[in-house]
C-alpha cells in the first residue's frame, strides 16, 4: 500500500498558537485556502487515490472533503479513529510556547498524556491495519502533525523527531508492505 499522509489546514487554535490535540477545532478561512491550494496541485499533477481517509476530528475531515471534491473522488471518506491527533490531555488549549518544551522533552509523561512510545505504537499499528484493509492500493490519509511525525520517526528514527515542523498541507508518502513502513518522499504544500 502507498500511504500519502497529509496534515490538515490551519485551525483557529493554530492561528492563536494553542495546543489542540483531541479538541475539535474548526479550520480557519486560511486553512481552507491552504487545503484547496494543495488539492489544486494534486489535481494538476494527475494525482489519484483509491481511498481517501481521515482522522475523526473536524479539521481533518473538512480538509479531506476539499481534496476529495477537487480530485472528483466520489467514494465516501473513510474515517479512521486510530489516526486521531496525540492526546495532549492537560496541555490542550495551552499556549504552544509553554507546552511544546514539555512535549519535546524525551520521556515526558503525565497522567492521561499519550507519551511518545504509546503514540508511535498506536500510529504504526494503525498504518499496518490500513495496509491489511487496503493492501495494494493508494491511500490518502488526512491527519495531524504528531501522527505524521510518529510514522516518520518509526521509519527513520535517526532523521526525524517530534521537534520537526510540518506545514499545513504537507504530504508524506510511505510504502507499507509485509509489516514494514518505508518513507518515500515529502511534498511541501
Amino acid at each position: 500500500m502507498i500511504l500519502a499522509i497529509m496534515r490538515h489546514g490551519q485551525t483557529i487554535y493554530n492561528a492563536n498558537m494553542r495546543v489542540q490535540g483531541h479538541a475539535n477545532v474548526p479550520l480557519t478561512d486560511k486553512g481552507r485556502q491552504q487545503i484547496k491550494a494543495v488539492a489544486k496541485k494534486l489535481s494538476e499533477h494527475g494525482e489519484q487515490f483509491d481511498v481517501i481517509a481521515s482522522s475523526p476530528l473536524s479539521r481533518a475531515l473538512e480538509s479531506a472533503y476539499w481534496v476529495a471534491k477537487k480530485l472528483r473522488h466520489h467514494k465516501p471518506i473513510v474515517v479512521e479513529q486510530r489516526f486521531i491527533e496525540r492526546d495532549f490531555n492537560h496541555l490542550d488549549g495551552e499556549p504552544v510556547e509553554s507546552a511544546m518544551p514539555l512535549v519535546r522533552e524525551p520521556g515526558y509523561s503525565h497522567e492521561g498524556y499519550e507519551d511518545d512510545g504509546k503514540l508511535i505504537n498506536r500510529v504504526v499499528r494503525a498504518a499496518l491495519k490500513m495496509d491489511a484493509r487496503f493492501h495494494g492500493q493508494k491511500v490518502l490519509m488526512v491527519a495531524h502533525s504528531h501522527v505524521i511525525k510518529s510514522l516518520l520517526i518509526h521509519a527513520e528514527p535517526d532523521h526525524w523527531s517530534f521537534r520537526d515542523f510540518i506545514n499545513h498541507g504537507d504530504l508524506f508518502y510511505f510504502d507499507i508492505s509485509q509489516g514494514t513502513i518505508k518513507f518515500l518522499e515529502r511534498k511541501k504544500a
